[in-house]
């Protein structure tokens, strides 16, 4: 196991559940809840507008991100890598966002309404250099929820049968590639060698106890994410019969 990495000042003077946590969450969750009611009222056309200005958006917010990396510290290949958990969501996400395939969003879902949303309410501040970084933070993680609501409320997706095991099959399934990068250059992607710097009460343990307690933890929330699916499908079924 290697030793967890320094914090920025900027790092140190953050703390969960203060003002400006509690601000951007808020905004970040308004706007999750917002942006699919107001996608719903669209005629066709706007919403495929409103879909490429998300993925527009998007886009923006990862250009930015990575160059205030670079005028930052310059690109790290130990950090900067887009191989956490969220790189990959984010991702598959956009790609469900704009082509509505089940997978994509299942697994956006099952990933966004778990891991992003938790990992909003309780962030690392591990490598979190300055404002804009917390910012840009802040945004990718909503993005990831708010990408599988649109395709809920818009679209009329749900999750099938055997989503939870899929997605946490091919979560498993990037640990191996990713651990041997981590490997090749000491770093720590997807938090597989050294447990993150949060207060998330699903992290038990030290390495590599924590990850076994994420297997199951993860197991578990995305089953309770499931429970809503059964409602809105009855739901569905209701109206269609009415």
């Amino acid at each position: 196991m290697r030793e967890p990495e320094q914090l920025s000042e900027f790092a140190k003077s953050l703390k969960n559940f203060d003002t400006l946590h509690l601000s951007i969450l808020s905004i970040c969750l308004l706007a999750i809840i917002v942006i699919p009611i107001i996608g719903y009222c669209l005629s066709q056309a706007n919403r495929k507008r409103m879909v490429w200005s998300l993925v527009a958006f998007a886009i923006i917010q990862e250009v930015v991100d990575y160059s205030n990396r670079i005028s930052t510290h310059g690109l790290n290949i130990t950090e900067d890598l887009p191989l956490h958990l969220c790189n990959y969501s984010l991702i598959i996400a956009t790609i469900g966002l704009v082509t509505r395939k089940q997978f994509c969003f299942e697994f956006a879902y099952l990933i966004g309404t778990t891991a992003a949303l938790q990992t909003m309410i309780t962030p690392s501040p591990s490598g979190i250099d300055n404002m804009t970084y917390y910012i840009a933070f802040f945004i990718q993680h909503a993005l990831m929820i708010l990408f599988p609501i649109w395709n809920i409320v818009v679209d009329g997706m749900v999750t099938t049968r055997g989503a939870v095991l899929r997605t946490f099959m091919l979560v498993n399934f990037m640990i191996l590639p990713v651990s041997i990068i981590n490997w090749i250059t000491e770093s720590n992607y997807m938090y597989l060698c050294i447990k993150p710097n949060t207060d998330s009460p699903f992290l038990i343990g030290e390495w590599p106890w924590y990850l076994l307690g994420f297997e199951a933890s993860a197991l578990l929330l995305m089953s309770a994410a499931c429970i809503p699916m059964i409602f809105i499908r009855k739901w569905r079924s209701t109206r269609s019969i009415a």
